[in-house]
């Protein structure tokens, strides 16, 4: 029988407690042997736009995701240099792990966004989806998306009822430069180390990135 591989992409400028709920529910519901938390590079939307450091993105996450054993880091896309794209992650990963059926992770925005996706055609076929509910997305909605994704691409979506936790890594930035608790956010060991570093302090020397969950 095949592994089951969950795929988890994400700035994680910070990882949080919504990320971590997020891969164990999908792991949990469809019953995934490991998932891959994969911290972008340089994202092709965001190209004008400053991040942290990745060093100290990288470390959070290895930080958040140590007391889960079915929880891995792939570091395919931010060891790079240039413009990443996820069809080009999803084909060096099949490489990694031949044999595997692979679950794309994400929330239901994606699905509003993927067909300008580099290669989308071949993405949507590649992999199988596991879509969760964001705020401001209505069920009818995303079933009529997943509907037609279906028919035009023959994607394998499915659905994730899981508990919705409103956290964005933009809003525990701003309260950071606003000198405001982010207590129980995210992980202990990732508050800790992001006062330890001073990340995302006003006129600090890593800077705040304003981008996109």
């Amino acid at each position: 029988m095949k592994k089951k591989i969950g795929l988890l992409g994400g700035s994680f400028n910070p990882i949080h407690t919504g990320h971590l709920l997020l891969a164990e529910s999908a792991r949990d519901q469809y019953e995934l042997d490991k998932v891959l938390f994969i911290p972008t590079g340089n994202n092709p939307f965001k190209l004008s736009q400053d991040e942290i450091a990745r060093e100290h993105r990288l470390k959070m996450v290895e930080l958040a995701i140590a007391s889960n054993d079915r929880f891995e880091i792939l570091t395919h896309e931010i060891d790079q240099s240039g413009i990443t794209y996820t069809i080009d992650t999803i084909n060096s990963i099949k490489e990694i792990y031949p044999d595997c059926d692979f679950y794309f992770i994400a929330g239901a925005d994606l699905m509003f966004e993927i067909t300008l996706w580099k290669g989308a055609p071949e993405l949507l076929k590649s992999v199988k989806f596991i879509t969760t509910f964001r705020p401001g997305y209505s069920h009818d909605r995303l079933d009529m998306r997943i509907k037609e994704l279906q028919e035009i691409y023959g994607a394998s979506i499915f659905k994730l009822y899981a508990t919705e936790m409103d956290i964005a890594s933009s809003d525990i930035r701003s309260r950071i430069k606003n000198g405001y608790s982010i207590r129980y956010l995210l992980p202990d060991p990732v508050e800790a180390y992001i006062h330890d570093q001073g990340l995302y302090l006003p006129n600090g020397t890593h800077g705040d990135q304003h981008e996109l969950d």
